[in-house]
């Protein structure tokens, strides 16, 4: 699992951008995933992948009491963690309030169950120096928004360090980690070797996808060069597609903000830039480049087609690892080797999910 910008996950419904239940909204990826760029029934946003991704999510607080979870070995250690008293009573140094920035991980106790977080923003109110008064806007791994004052940040940073030194004291931290990533391997590759060589060779390569007004320049993806909210649902269809010649290729569309660029098109829909040359999409619309070359001057949206040839022919020259316009995120096991996340974060965090999409699917 992943994770980068670290804000909400949602979805866009006739404009307006909601947070929505996600199975895979893993450690909060700024993703929006639409249909815009397509208008084809064989074309699907992520969220019409996966019927799932679609339910709406309270915007502010929940009752997260009322939230039932295994007794697996992570969440057993989060209750003992906090049933210690660790948090509260730990004799760490934690950062001032007022140095506490966002990104900043933290942990909270709710009944017995550590959720783990990131705080998005720091609210100061009034009064002068250390007495200033502190709000921390914390969103959880599991989407829900909390408000902390500063005696709850504390604690909450507290427990976060003694789950940290928990881990730190664990024998067997080095052999749990080297085993996610041996598991996520042999998932990747078993995954791979089912996909038809036809859509493999297409990774990284440009290439035409029908959309909306004709075919559009887009960087085909494989599964593991994409974010979860893209990659789960490209998954679930993997899985209940018999025949691999019909799983739906990941596109990126060239000119989209990113957190609305990805669809999942058949591959009936999908052009390498050779068949696209031969059949004659794979240059600038002629009426542009007649103004062009007439030296008139180009509308907004014949303006960002022209950028976006252009980008196309710069990317061409360029070795296909250097193609993708974002940065590739981390799994889980390169999350935790690099200090990212704690393990029990992601344990605590696959258990949660795993519940939800046992409850979702029931």
């Amino acid at each position: 699992m992943n994770t980068h910008h670290h804000s909400t996950i949602c979805f866009e419904d006739d404009g307006i951008v909601e947070e929505m239940t996600l199975d895979s909204y893993r450690l909060l990826e700024t993703i929006v995933a639409t249909d815009k760029p397509q208008d084809d029934q064989n074309n699907q946003s992520v969220e019409e992948a996966d019927p799932r991704l679609s339910k709406k999510r309270k915007k502010r607080r929940r009752d997260k009491s009322k939230k039932m979870y295994t007794k697996t070995k992570a969440t057993k250690l989060l209750r003992f963690v906090s049933d210690s008293n660790l948090g509260q009573n730990i004799a760490v140094d934690v950062k001032r309030m007022e140095d506490v920035q966002k990104g900043d991980r933290i942990a909270r106790d709710f009944d017995g169950i550590v959720y783990f977080g990131e705080v998005q923003e720091v609210k100061i109110g009034l009064g002068e120096g250390t007495d200033k008064e502190h709000t921390f806007v914390v969103l959880f791994d599991d989407g829900d928004c909390y408000e902390l004052d500063s005696s709850d940040m504390k604690l909450a940073m507290k427990l976060y360090e003694a789950c940290r030194r928990s881990e730190r004291n664990d024998p067997d931290i080095a052999y749990k980690i080297d085993k996610m990533e041996k598991d996520f391997n042999k998932q990747k590759q078993e995954i791979l070797k089912q996909l038809p060589e036809q859509m493999k060779q297409q990774f990284l390569q440009i290439g035409f996808a029908q959309a909306r007004n004709g075919f559009r320049p887009v960087l085909f993806l494989s599964p593991y060069d994409v974010f979860y909210p893209v990659r789960t649902p490209w998954l679930n269809r993997f899985k209940k597609t018999t025949d691999p010649r019909k799983v739906p290729w990941i596109v990126y569309w060239y000119g989209q903000p990113l957190q609305n660029a990805f669809s999942l098109v058949s591959a009936s829909n999908c052009l390498s830039y050779a068949k696209a040359l031969e059949r004659g999409v794979a240059d600038l619309p002629k009426d542009i480049l007649q103004k062009i070359n007439s030296g008139k001057k180009l509308g907004k949206s014949e303006e960002k087609l022209h950028h976006i040839w252009a980008q196309i022919e710069a990317d061409i020259h360029k070795a296909p690892a250097d193609r993708i316009p974002f940065v590739k995120p981390k799994e889980d096991h390169e999350m935790i080797q690099s200090g990212q996340r704690l393990f029990m974060e992601i344990e605590a965090e696959l258990d949660r999910m795993t519940k939800t999409c046992d409850v979702i699917s029931s």
